[in-house]
């Protein structure tokens, strides 16, 4: 809900929808510090409300606790989670970083798919964000 708040430009109520997220996702974080998925959560909480460093921290923790090289399949998910936090907080290099590694590897993201979903929608004017989508559909 955060998120529909946030693209419909109601701040109030993202704010609200973040903050409770960060409560539930800091009580899964305490209840199981080694659960990438509480981390990478907390670290989208954190992004909307616009803790820049706690959000990356997060993020970044979530992809040390379940790395792509231990699990294949589960394991793209904290990449993913990790670029949609940077693309929160405005780190778009960071974010295409993470789009880049997600669009040549097996993940759950494809071309057509990051062209529509909104999350990716401020980087639709960056010129690495564009060469990699053309890079990718010539590649597909």
């Amino acid at each position: 809900k955060a998120t529909i708040y946030d693209l419909l430009n109601q701040p109030q109520l993202k704010h609200a929808y973040y903050d409770s997220l960060r409560i539930v996702a800091e009580a899964g974080v305490a209840e199981y510090p080694v659960e990438a998925r509480f981390h990478g959560i907390l670290g989208i909480a954190y992004a909307g409300l616009g803790r820049k460093d706690d959000a990356v921290r997060e993020g970044r923790r979530a992809v040390e606790l379940l790395p792509v090289s231990e699990d294949a399949f589960y394991g793209t998910s904290p990449v993913q989670r990790l670029g949609e936090i940077y693309v929160m907080v405005g780190e778009y290099d960071a974010a295409i970083d993470q789009l880049e590694w997600l669009l040549v590897n097996p993940s759950w993201l494809s071309g057509p798919w990051v062209r529509v979903d909104p999350i990716w929608d401020p980087l639709h004017d960056h010129p690495r964000f564009q060469a990699l989508l053309e890079r990718y559909d010539r590649q597909h």
